[in-house]
């Protein structure tokens, strides 16, 4: 049996521009378009020959665990054979050889458990570095969970793979307790805060 899939193109967008204020940022900034995120008829990579790498950075939050068994159930149904978690926040991608395999099996129930099967960690070794463990490891998809820091630091990482011309997908997952994201009505992990 086939599925009706209903794909999304590339004129689906999340919102037009609007103004946030919060704690840290009390003067507002205006922010733009995002396109919005689903399937896809056309992938850019062919996923029988891609490879994920997942790393959890920063603080503890609920919920961590459940995003990764989401992140690795999903790549799995689109059939990417090697699924990787990064133990050790940023400084772990550095050492591949503790990177941990995830398949459903390893994930089936760890969303069960608090904190993070990744062992999150604070701390940013140069970003070029990062991007070279990238391509030496062939990944193309770079899963980043973390807060607005984590997430500066996941631009200047794919910035440097572009500059050493590795094509590699770098994926911000918004995590932080605060809810001090912009664009987001609410992060993960935020009501269970409160």
């Amino acid at each position: 049996r086939e599925l009706k899939r209903d794909f999304l193109s590339s004129s689906d967008w999340a919102t037009k521009t609007f103004m946030r204020l919060n704690k840290r940022d009390d003067q507002g900034h205006i922010y733009y378009q995002l396109m919005l995120s689903g399937a896809r008829k056309t992938l850019h990579f062919d996923p029988s020959k891609s490879s994920a790498v997942i790393v959890t950075c920063g603080g503890l939050c609920p919920g961590l665990n459940s995003v990764i068994r989401e992140l690795v159930m999903t790549l799995t149904a689109y059939g990417v054979p090697n699924i990787f978690g990064c133990k050790g926040g940023y400084k772990g991608m550095l050492e591949p050889d503790k990177w941990m395999r995830l398949d459903p099996e390893a994930v089936q129930d760890i969303h069960n458990k608090g904190g993070t099967i990744l062992v999150s960690d604070r701390g940013n070794p140069p970003c070029m570095d990062l991007a070279n463990v990238l391509k030496e490891q062939n990944i193309q998809h770079y899963f980043v969970i973390g807060g607005d820091g984590t997430h500066r630091g996941a631009m200047e990482v794919f910035k440097c793979t572009q500059e050493i011309g590795h094509n590699c997908s770098v994926v911000g997952v918004p995590k932080t307790i605060d809810n001090d994201i912009p664009i987001l009505d609410r992060s993960f992990g935020y009501k269970t805060a409160c």
